[in-house]
């Protein structure tokens, strides 16, 4: 890139820090760290001149970047599992090994399965009066892709994107969350040892290096995160015009039908909440069963959790909180939910007192809650669930309108009228019956939300196209063949107004 290109680039993002020292993320003012954002402004460069000399790698480039990156996390994935666990406090292992390597591993292996398939052209049908031209649709690399990730599943929702991006035949810039600094250190130091900075670039660093992260022009940006944080990284890329994908979070409910059993929706249910301790996005955040079956489900969801963890939450067997702001902030919910008259049942006969220390909640139940309580309205993001009871779906639809556009939606019934009279009323960005999380980690389904949750989808096929140019190609015949638009050249006589009464009426 030329000197003077990059400082057009400097100087237009100059004005952006100095515009966003007003709309700060966390509304509050940090000292820039000019080394790190020096960085993240040469890096960017570097890619984009990079792309420039190269703007469509070949497939074998982009299969060899990919095997790379499944090397990479397969070759360390003990190292990887220990940093998270590092991170948490207590990271179960299981729960590390299912949902970040092999989730990640996953997601790569069906990228290479289907890479030469989703860089094919897709052909596209042309009118007969235009033949024989051709059209398709190529899907074109866009240029130098941003990845903002979150703490709650670090490692894979940085390379699940990361490797759709890779694919596409993009350029990456990745910035971890700063509340998983052992994780995003080592994945740093592993990429910077087998991929060139200018082909992929993973960054840590705190709030003020997200900020001016979320500044640079990308030719498109992936977040996952909070839908307040969400709506200040899409206004700093639209002062770009960069294409933003957003993964956000948002209340997913729970709804079980009448005559579906309690026993095998609280198993079901209560894994889902359990998993990574309920720091999940697409994790069941409140739950609806019939008014008659709730001493039944209760009984249920407190036989799941003693049978999931026999030994109690204290050992190596059950996730800690991130963090004690986290930790705090869930056991508010429970506390003000005590004050204002609704009845809180953990699940395990468990200290709680001791379990503070170590940033760990039990799984618990708040029944019933009221809508002065907090917990009505906040994402719990954490093993606790609020338990409605209901007489008629149709109140279903109503409280679940109070908190729209949820994430996921989860309906546990063999009716499919019941199924149809849920999922056609609640605009959800993902829906899954009879069992919750697993619609996340299928790669050949799209996954994104709605509305408040999100805008964009990825995984799948999806994916690939989100970091695409879908680029419209039409064809025409050579020199001296005959095409109908010939008909309608100038100048325009009796064959012409012939044609256009024909092409009115025309398919």
């Amino acid at each position: 890139m030329s000197a003077y290109k990059q400082h057009v680039f400097k100087d237009k993002l100059n004005r952006q820090e100095s515009e966003l020292a007003q709309e700060s993320i966390t509304n509050v003012l940090h000292p820039i760290d000019e080394h790190q954002i020096n960085g993240l402004e040469s890096t960017f460069f570097a890619q984009k001149e990079a792309f420039d000399l190269n703007p469509h790698p070949d497939f074998k480039a982009r299969l060899a970047n990919l095997n790379t990156l499944y090397r990479l996390i397969d070759d360390n994935a003990d190292k990887l599992v220990g940093a998270l666990n590092k991170d948490f406090g207590c990271r179960v292992r299981e729960e590390s090994e299912i949902a970040e390597i092999i989730g990640s591993l996953s997601s790569i292996r069906y990228l290479k399965t289907n890479l030469k398939k989703f860089m094919r052209p897709d052909k596209r049908r042309i009118s007969v009066w235009f033949q024989p031209a051709k059209g398709e649709v190529v899907l074109r690399p866009l240029g130098v892709v941003g990845v903002i990730a979150p703490w709650n599943y670090t490692l894979h929702l940085t390379i699940a994107p990361v490797a759709a991006a890779l694919a596409a035949g993009n350029r990456v810039m990745a910035k971890m969350s700063e509340l998983t600094p052992h994780t995003a250190s080592l994945l740093k130091r592993l990429v910077s040892e087998a991929f060139p900075s200018d082909t992929l670039s993973i960054f840590d660093g705190g709030v003020d290096v997200a900020q001016a992260f979320s500044n640079l022009p990308f030719n498109h940006l992936l977040f996952t995160g909070s839908t307040n944080v969400g709506r200040e990284i899409a206004k700093a890329a639209a002062k770009n015009l960069t294409p933003v994908t957003l993964e956000l979070s948002g209340k997913s409910p729970v709804v079980i039908g009448k005559y579906y059993s309690m026993e095998e929706a609280a198993n079901r249910v209560v894994w889902g909440k359990c998993f990574n301790s309920g720091q999940t996005c697409v994790a069941p955040d409140y739950i609806f069963v019939p008014r008659d079956k709730l001493l039944e489900f209760t009984r249920a969801a407190r036989v799941a959790a003693n049978r999931y963890f026999p030994d109690g939450i204290d050992q190596e067997s059950y996730t800690s909180i991130i963090n004690k702001h986290h930790s705090q902030r869930i056991n508010s919910l429970i506390e003000d939910a005590k004050v204002n008259g609704v009845e809180v049942l953990p699940l395990l006969d468990v200290d709680t007192c001791k379990l503070l220390e170590k940033n760990k909640i039990p799984p618990t139940l708040v029944l019933q809650p009221n809508k002065n309580c907090k917990i009505f309205e906040e994402e719990v993001f954490g093993p606790v669930l609020p338990v409605f009871v209901y007489d008629d779906l149709s109140d279903v639809i109503d409280v679940i309108r109070l908190n729209s556009d949820p994430l996921a939606l989860y309906i546990f019934s063999k009716h499919e009228d019941e199924i149809n009279y849920i999922s056609n009323r609640v605009n959800a960005g993902n829906v899954a019956i009879n069992d919750t999380l697993l619609e996340y980690i299928q790669n050949d389904l799209p996954f994104g939300g709605v509305g408040k949750s999100g805008s964009g989808k990825y995984h799948g096929k999806e994916g690939f196209e989100a970091f695409s140019n879908k680029q419209a190609t039409f064809i025409q015949s050579g020199p001296g063949s005959f095409t109908g638009t010939k008909l309608l050249y100038p100048p325009y006589g009796k064959i012409a107004h012939l044609m256009l009464k024909i092409l009115r009426r025309w398919p």
